[in-house]
């Protein structure tokens, strides 16, 4: 009877431990369910694929219910835009638009036109408005703006020829390594002289500048010998048309500054970002792909190229015979030539050969990354050529002594245009006093 009743309690319990798990499985199931459906609930419309609609019309007529209301206010603004013209005529030298004025007689009218705008010219409606609203801007709010963004621009210039702020000008951080020292006390020239000698040997360019009281700097020379500076800049260039500086000699510059740094007791800064000889190969190879020769020829006929005719030629067409035995063109006073013209056989002219001898060739240059403006110096070359060329009964050739025809000049044109994109995209404008300094 014990065991039976023993049974009996056993099959109980064992019974409602089977109902307990069947109701906590059952719950559990339950809260899973209802959080999968709170966390990944279907939307009723999705903006994204269904299609956007608008009722334009209706949008319309809603506009226009309200033009009798807004006939005030858009005379006010059409008479201020009117004043502001009248006053903008009498202040500005020139007319920046010839576009009418439609002058509005009465309120009565300007409510007849607006009453008559429709869905098919809301939109020119809307811009009118944009355009009366625009109007109140005064002549100093336009000259502020017109101000901030050539501040702006001059920045944005700036940033793009590569010039830091706390750098001399002449220093561009694309062709420049260069150094700061910060000392506690003043120096001065005489104390970068183990310096200059330690360094001597390097054969690239290096620049010395002080920075003053006044934060100016001055290029250190025999001139500021005795003047103390607050700051030292020392600069490497790291290429230029020879090649690349040297891995070895780079760290010989490098290990000279910081020992005069030590010297001094200053601290020394470089400004640069990156592996130094990385950056003199990347701009070695750069070199190479700008530094382009652009030359055209003009060669004798059957009959030579008199010296004497050649030279009155030249003249009358603006280029000068120089100390190095090239015609120069100059322009704006510059002294470096927009392009010269030369012997094909690269001897030096001088007013007695031409005045004794004849000619069989010769040859108009432009070197390409020294012209700020290469397209149009390279028009004017040809220009000039061509005109040598039909005086002298010549002909106007390539490298390849192959007329040059329309169609060549404008391959060459094409080309110049590559190469002068190339040179801004680095930040070495062509012309510029840093370009003019890589490729001398």
């Amino acid at each position: 009877m014990i065991m039976s009743d023993l049974k009996v309690v056993l099959v109980v319990l064992g019974a409602m431990i089977i109902a307990g798990v069947m109701v906590y499985n059952w719950l559990q199931e339950r809260k899973l369910r209802d959080e999968v459906s709170r966390n990944f609930i279907v939307p009723r419309a999705d903006v994204l694929t269904d299609d956007f609609y608008i009722d334009s019309d209706a949008y319309v007529e809603k506009e226009l219910a309200g033009v009798g209301n807004k006939t005030k206010a858009s005379l006010k603004a059409s008479s201020f835009q009117t004043e502001q013209a009248q006053v903008h005529k009498k202040t500005s030298p020139k007319a920046i638009t010839n576009e009418p004025t439609l002058a509005v007689e009465n309120e009565a009218s300007l409510s007849e036109v607006a009453i008559q705008n429709n869905s098919s010219n809301f939109a020119q409606r809307f811009t009118a408005l944009n355009e009366a609203e625009k109007s109140f801007l005064s002549a100093d709010d336009v000259q502020v703006e017109s101000t901030s963004q050539s501040i702006v621009n001059a920045d944005l210039y700036q940033q793009s020829q590569g010039v830091q702020a706390n750098l001399p000008s002449i220093i561009h951080p694309q062709i420049d390594l260069t150094a700061i020292f910060y000392a506690t006390k003043s120096m001065a020239l005489i104390d970068l002289q183990p310096l200059k000698i330690a360094i001597a040997d390097i054969g690239l360019p290096i620049m010395l500048h002080g920075l003053d009281a006044d934060d100016k700097w001055h290029l250190l020379n025999e001139s500021t010998r005795d003047a103390a500076f607050n700051q030292l800049a020392c600069s490497l260039q790291l290429a230029d048309r020879g090649g690349s500086v040297a891995k070895n000699l780079l760290n010989k510059f490098q290990f000279a500054v910081e020992d005069a740094g030590l010297g001094l007791n200053a601290h020394v800064e470089w400004q640069t970002n990156g592996d130094a000889f990385q950056r003199a190969t990347e701009l070695d190879q750069f070199c190479i792909e700008v530094d382009q020769l652009i030359s055209v020829y003009i060669v004798q006929n059957e009959s030579p190229i008199h010296g004497t005719k050649f030279k009155g030629l030249a003249e009358a067409n603006g280029l000068n015979l120089m100390e190095d035995g090239k015609f120069h063109f100059l322009q704006n006073g510059k002294s470096e030539p927009l392009f010269v013209l030369i012997d094909s056989n690269n001897q030096p002219f001088t007013a007695e050969n031409l005045r004794t001898n004849v000619l069989k060739s010769v040859t108009f240059q432009i070197e390409m990354p020294k012209v700020s403006n290469c397209e149009q110096v390279f028009n004017q070359m040809i220009a000039i050529a061509q005109k040598m060329a039909s005086s002298l009964n010549a002909r106007l050739v390539d490298d390849n002594q192959r007329l040059l025809g329309d169609l060549q000049i404008e391959k060459i044109r094409q080309q110049l245009k590559i190469i002068h994109a190339t040179m801004v995209a680095r930040g070495i404008m062509p012309g510029s006093p840093p370009s003019m300094r890589l490729f001398s």
